[in-house]
């Protein structure tokens, strides 16, 4: 496994940085909406500086790969394929949803079951996922997409996290007993955490061929016409 990464994530309103050293993990995750491009430069060099790594010792980056604001998703991409490209380094993505399941799993008082992690896409949809858990394993069941809330089939979902339960009066079967982590967003941390223990699942490229997970058709095609 790569032992010293750095992670950057911008695809909500939060700018969020981690460092993998030698197994511990760092981070620095602050909400700034509409100041990811002032900060987030800046943040990796605090960071990087503070636990005395240089771009030339890591191993790899780390980008929080979307679903999330198409203006955030755009900054996080620049600047790691600038910082990789200076240092000659390579690159995996890590899905939005899928650094929340990891948290999520964590805060959770359940030790098994099925999670639905969420990000608010804005216009009274959510981006959404489904995954399977227990102590040792995440599991992928339904991949990202976007949806009306009240289109989603809950089924025996345990745990629901993010900030699409903004529209959690819309969501149809919500039980009771059924945990909520409405504030939670995708963290950096959270994403080396994915990275390093499930390497497996973890893909390295070169910069230039990451890309957005963008599930909205009309951002796809409007990124696809760009080519």
């Amino acid at each position: 496994m790569k032992s010293t990464l750095l992670a950057i994530d911008t695809s909500t309103d939060a700018c969020s940085v981690a460092l993998l050293h030698e197994g511990r993990l760092f981070s620095n995750h602050q909400l700034l909406p509409r100041e990811h491009t002032q900060n987030i430069l800046h943040m990796v060099e605090a960071l990087l500086t503070e636990h005395q790594i240089t771009m030339s010792m890591l191993d790899g980056l780390v980008v929080g790969a979307g679903p999330g604001s198409f203006t955030g998703l755009r900054i996080a991409f620049g600047v790691v394929q600038g910082l990789a490209f200076a240092v000659d380094k390579p690159v995996a993505t890590v899905s939005t949803l899928t650094a929340l399941a990891v948290r999520t799993r964590e805060l959770s008082s359940v030790s098994q079951g099925e999670m639905i992690t969420t990000v608010d896409a804005r216009m009274n949809e959510l981006y959404w996922a489904r995954y399977r858990f227990t102590e040792e394993a995440l599991t992928l069941v339904t991949a990202p997409g976007v949806s009306k809330p009240a289109d989603i089939e809950l089924g025996d979902v345990n745990v629901l996290s993010g900030t699409g339960l903004v529209y959690q009066d819309q969501l149809q079967g919500l039980q009771a007993n059924t945990e909520l982590f409405a504030s939670e967003r995708p963290r950096a941390v959270d994403m080396l955490g994915y990275v390093r223990d499930y390497p497996e699942q973890v893909q390295w490229q070169s910069a230039s061929l990451i890309e957005p997970l963008y599930v909205r058709n009309d951002v796809a095609k409007k990124k696809a016409d760009q080519k």
